[in-house]
């Protein structure tokens, strides 16, 4: 029975380091921004001669209360003007995950936000 009870203390402390290592290394904040442009395009090539793209953005994000960062991240492929994105921003990594969300997914304080980025770039 003790060596039950220490194989089961033994694996929470492990899937805790484990959880508090992934959360650090790759969890973070929603930002939220809007695609207005394209996408500076970069040609790269592998070891054995394929081309492979990349897009790189520089975009004004907004988190859930309104808070502006300005976040670079890539994608591999172009990404659709008008698209509302939430970007996953982790404090060492930068941007470590995006996708695309619907208007109604975005927090009010970021949305209105965006909305007057809109207007001021047109």
């Amino acid at each position: 029975m003790k060596k039950l009870g220490i194989f089961i203390a033994s694996l929470l402390i492990i899937g805790g380091a484990s959880f508090t290592w992934y959360s650090i290394d790759y969890g973070g904040s929603y930002y939220y921004a809007k695609i207005l442009d394209d996408g500076t395009k970069k040609v790269s090539t592998t070891q054995v001669d394929k081309i492979w793209y990349t897009f790189s953005y520089q975009e004004e994000a907004y988190s859930e209360n309104g808070k502006v960062k300005n976040i670079n991240f890539t994608a591999n492929r172009n990404l659709r003007h008008g698209a509302y994105l939430r970007l996953t921003y982790n404090y060492r990594k930068g941007v470590t995950k995006w996708e695309e969300v619907k208007k109604s997914d975005i927090p009010e304080k970021a949305l209105n936000n965006l909305k007057m980025e809109e207007l001021e770039n047109s």
